[in-house]
């Protein structure tokens, strides 16, 4: 008997799924590390270029630098500007840190349960939806070379 040699269209299937499923998880990460990595850029930057300005004039200048690095400052993930630190003694040390919490949603931040006469109403796609997604802490932090006194 003859051996055949070639692809089956469900090994094909198969990996253009595992392609598919690699491409869905790019995708939503991406934006996620992306986003990380420019405000870690930021604060590089602060601590090595302007370490010797007050606290408030970091502030005050920080979501013009954020801009500069293409990110919109009001759109940052919630609780980063509450959780945003800036310690400077005006003399060349700086630290400054931030920590934010980020959810990936795989395929789309599932909507409200609806309620139909008392009863709450949630089909399947919501709770698969609720299942695919991924958590992300970040703590972006830059401190300068320069000790405290």
């Amino acid at each position: 008997m003859k051996q055949q040699r070639g692809f089956s269209v469900i090994s094909i299937t198969f990996w253009l799924m595992l392609l598919a499923s690699g491409g869905l998880y790019a995708a939503a990460v991406w934006p996620i590390y992306s986003t990380y990595w420019k405000i870690q850029d930021t604060f590089e930057g602060i601590a090595k270029n302007l370490n010797t300005l007050s606290e408030s004039e970091i502030m005050r200048r920080l979501p013009d630098l954020l801009h500069t690095q293409y990110l919109n400052p009001n759109h940052l993930p919630t609780g980063f500007y509450d959780h945003l630190e800036v310690i400077s003694n005006g003399e060349g040390y700086l630290k400054i840190s931030s920590s934010y919490h980020v959810t990936a949603w795989f395929l789309g931040e599932p909507d409200d349960a609806t309620e139909e006469q008392g009863v709450t109403v949630q089909g399947k796609w919501k709770t698969f939806q609720k299942e695919l997604k991924e958590e992300f802490d970040f703590k972006p932090y830059a401190e300068s070379a320069h000790a405290p006194e």
